[in-house]
């Protein structure tokens, strides 16, 4: 593809320009500023909706000289192509500002922006412009590539421009790897899949695998001896047979069986003090007995009054309730009469803040152009604010009427006046009943307490005799449990005492089964780590391998430019790269950001011409600040100059050499 023609209209500071190329290779010169950069743009974005610069929000909207966006222009590029198979195709983008009236305004409002496509003349929709330039020119990416010398080398991820790369020059397979580097033979039992028969991982698979394996596995190691050590200090410094300890521990067991049987003995031979506590009981009952009588006895004398009380107390509870009650509905009626008397306040001063209001005769002024509206249309403006100011009267005065009229306040006043009354009746009604009750508990009778009788006085005097007995007769018991007891009590701290040291023993025996568990478990495990280490190494010896053939494979498509597939790292390892090579004048190759201006642009050249001629795709390339350059690179491609010419005032077009003036404004 060759661009013949690109005319421009309102484009960037361009008001107008006529660029014929004739499908020539050709330079554009001009001073800083005077729009060749503009040109690029310009047929970047009828190709890819983007400028040269990869700006984000990029327009071809023109500035004023205060740096604002200057309205009501549309904004157009459009250039003639001549295709591979010799058709010709023209396409044109025109960018323009939208604006709509909305209904009861006085002037359009701007409402977004809009771009019309078109294909040799004929309005297209944009999907029907962006498939067309996708069988001509591929996608926005290969676009790119091809008319833009730093972009493949600059622009893109490393893992972009090597995913070309691999395309353009083809893959090796793992097996011609394996096949062709020594020492890799060993590669495939480390691949294979476990539990499988023919079925492998890649090696980027099996390494990221290895790695992660690595890792558990180096930290279970780590932390191996500190557990040892543990286990270790767990172990007590003295220890027993376990057979002796069990003897003992066997031998106490009978011996505390035997002093149980003694004192079970004892406790059921105490038939003396058994009938004591007996008494004791039938003591305590009977004075429990006589108490709860006497009680029952005083509760029936205040029964009548304490009956009159409880009615009492139900009818003042009701008429409090029913006082609390008219209180709340009194608050709520005074509550809402005073707000309604704020909103009537308040529309009164809507009322006459909008009765105020004057026509505003700065209105007749057209604030875009800053001249007298016509005498009809300022009539008419004026006639819709009267009205307008009419109808917000109205509204405010329908809503005092509805929402705020003294007639509601009044009877509100009423009811809250009426609801005070009964109030006051309740009240009164409350006080009385409080009187009668504080008469009726006057009346209540409050007999002598129970323990002040005879009967109590005969009663207690028998438990305390009774318990006496009780205490007497048990007291030879209590001699012959004692001795059992603190016989019991040695016999229970030994076997205490040889249980704890049977649990030493027991657990320093689990330690050193342990000690010998996590020392085997560690064994195994550094052989694991020694067989990834060494899958990892002969995957990191492939990698190299594949890569030394990948970047003889690839290197061998172009003549200068070189290209860095990998990178071996400190431990020996290889991380993915994709790193532009660029021999400088020593002919050394140094990475495309490092080389000049020159030998960039040239590199970059190379890498469209290879590029272009693998897809089969020819796109006009442009090369910016090419008087950095004194011998650009020769290629089949038709390649534009963008020249900074300090003594160009206006742009100049060199077809070959012919030298042409371009008609800008």
């Amino acid at each position: 593809m060759k661009i013949n023609t690109l005319q421009l209209e309102n484009f960037q500071g361009i008001k107008s320009a006529a660029f014929d190329f004739d499908g020539q290779s050709a330079s554009i010169y001009g001073d800083n500023a005077t729009g060749k950069t503009t040109v690029f743009n310009a047929v970047t974005w009828l190709l890819f909706g983007g400028p040269s610069t990869g700006a984000k929000g990029y327009t071809p909207k023109t500035r004023n000289q205060y740096g604002g966006d200057v309205h009501y222009l549309a904004h157009s590029a459009a250039a003639s192509f001549s295709l591979e198979d010799g058709r010709m195709i023209t396409l044109q983008k025109v960018f323009h500002e939208n604006y709509k009236k909305k209904r009861g305004a006085a002037a359009e409002e701007f409402s977004g922006h809009s771009v019309d496509f078109y294909i040799n003349g004929v309005p297209v929709k944009e999907k029907e412009y962006t498939a067309s330039l996708l069988e001509f020119c591929g996608g926005p990416e290969q676009m790119k590539i091809l008319t833009m010398p730093h972009y493949f080398a600059e622009d893109m991820t490393w893992e972009a421009r090597r995913k070309i790369l691999l395309d353009v020059c083809g893959d090796v397979s793992d097996a011609d790897v394996i096949a062709g580097a020594a020492g890799l033979e060993e590669l495939d039992k480390f691949l294979l899949m476990p539990g499988t028969a023919n079925r492998r991982y890649t090696v980027e698979e099996y390494k990221k695998i290895a790695a992660t394996k690595k890792t558990e596995i180096n930290k279970r190691l780590q932390d191996i001896p500190g557990r040892i050590d543990e286990a270790q200090r767990a172990i007590p410094e003295k220890t027993f047979s376990l057979t002796e300890l069990d003897a003992k521990l066997k031998a106490l067991d009978i011996k505390r069986e035997q002093l149980t049987n003694q004192k079970a003995s004892a406790l059921a031979g105490d038939t003396a003090a058994s009938d004591a506590r007996k008494r004791t009981a039938e003591a305590e009952a009977a004075l429990a007995e006589a108490r709860t009588a006497y009680l029952s006895k005083i509760g029936t004398i205040n029964q009548s009054t304490q009956e009159t009380i409880g009615e009492v107390q139900k009818k003042l509870l009701a008429v409090q309730a029913e006082y609390d009650e008219t209180e709340i509905v009194i608050d709520r009626l005074v509550r809402e009469a005073a707000r309604i008397e704020l909103c009537r306040e308040e529309l009164l001063k809507q009322y006459a803040k909008v009765q105020a209001e004057v026509w505003d005769e700065g209105q007749a002024i057209c604030p875009t152009c800053h001249r007298e509206l016509p005498s009809e249309e300022v009539q008419r403006m004026r006639e819709a604010f009267n009205i307008k100011r009419s109808e917000r009267l109205q509204e405010i005065n329908a809503r005092g009427q509805k929402e705020a009229n003294k007639t509601t306040i009044e009877r509100l006043g009423a009811q809250a006046a009426a609801e005070r009354a009964k109030a006051i009746e309740l009240d009164a009604a409350c006080k009385q009943y409080r009187q009668e009750l504080n008469a009726l508990k006057e009346q209540l009778q409050v007999p002598a307490p129970f323990e002040t009788t005879d009967e109590y006085t005969r009663l207690f005097d028998a438990v305390v005799e009774a318990k006496g007995n009780e205490k007497q007769a048990g007291k030879d018991v209590r001699l012959a449990l004692e001795g059992i007891g603190k016989q019991l009590g040695i016999v229970s701290e030994a076997i205490r005492d040889y249980q704890m040291l049977k649990g030493q023993t027991e657990q320093a025996e689990a330690q050193k089964r342990r000690i010998q568990e996590l020392e085997a478990q560690e064994k195994d495990l550094s052989a694991q780590y020694e067989e990834l280490e060494q899958g990892i190494y002969l995957c990191d010896q492939f990698i190299k391998a594949k890569v030394r053939m990948l970047t003889d494979l690839i290197n061998g498509k172009f003549r200068s430019v070189q290209f860095r597939l990998f990178v071996e790292q400190v431990n020996g390892g290889v991380k993915d790269d994709c790193e532009v090579l660029v021999p400088n004048d020593a002919g050394t190759l140094v990475p495309f950001r490092d080389a000049n201006n020159a030998a960039r642009i040239n590199a970059g050249l190379e890498i469209i011409e290879a590029l272009s001629e693998h897809w089969g795709i020819s796109m006009p390339v442009f090369v910016d600040n090419a008087e950095s350059v004194t011998h650009l690179l020769d290629t089949t491609m038709q390649t534009i100059r963008l020249v900074v010419s300090e003594p160009d005032s206006k742009l100049r077009l060199v077809l070959g050499a012919t030298q042409a003036q371009v008609d800008t404004v």
